[in-house]
């Protein structure tokens, strides 16, 4: 199981192929597995995961189910400022981890961990460092929705995000747009990314800024 899962594996599965508290305590006292996150350990020697702990707390939120039986978005992605640190395009002050769950999720999140209960599209969310993660524009739309970011803490991540490819000025301003319902108001997307990008410098461009990411 741990091979599909970057090598960590939850107490519940563990438990399910025969791995009693006896049996981890015996592997954690002769390091062949390692603690992670309270109830998630690591098989020490394989691949570590770019973001272990980010991992561990995204497979507690469904602890009994092997990662590759899970549904997306339903199981959870990644979102908001955990999600920035993904991307590596800043570094906002937020709790370790974040995730986007459905409206029903049941269950409550564990300790550092911020559940928001969101509809997800198709298209605002995508695979990174193994990792399910809200898109780029769908994170930009969710962190301007909290209003705890300043015009130019936005505009900086905005312009992280075109200057390293990892989306267009229409991705960016068509997600600004759908998080402005119910205004509908056309073109209200395109007006707040340029107010963004004009906070940065004053400059309405792109220029490669430094990102910083947690590990």
């Amino acid at each position: 199981m741990a091979e599909g899962q970057a090598g960590l594996v939850t107490e519940q599965q563990a438990a399910a192929v025969g791995g009693t508290a006896a049996i981890l305590q015996e592997l954690l006292d002769s390091r062949v597995i390692e603690p992670v996150v309270p109830g998630v350990v690591r098989l020490r020697g394989g691949a570590r995961p770019a973001f272990p702990r980010l991992y561990a707390q995204w497979l507690l939120l469904d602890p009994d189910r092997a990662a590759w039986d899970r549904e997306l978005p339903a199981a959870g992605v990644v979102s908001h400022t955990a999600a920035i640190r993904v991307y590596g395009v800043g570094n906002l002050p937020g709790p370790a981890a974040e995730f986007t769950v459905p409206l029903d999720h049941i269950g409550a999140p564990s300790e550092g961990v911020r559940l928001h209960r969101a509809g997800l599209e198709p298209d605002e969310y995508r695979e990174v460092a193994g990792l399910p993660v809200t898109a780029p524009g769908r994170t930009l739309a969710d962190i301007a929705a909290e209003g705890s970011t300043d015009l130019e803490g936005l505009g900086r991540i905005a312009t992280n995000f075109l200057a390293r490819g990892l989306a267009t000025r229409g991705e960016l301003a068509q997600a600004l747009e759908r998080g402005a319902q119910p205004t509908n108001e056309l073109g209200i997307g395109a007006e707040q990314l340029s107010a963004l990008l004009q906070s940065v410098d004053g400059v309405e461009s792109a220029a490669p800024l430094e990102g910083r990411a947690d590990g």
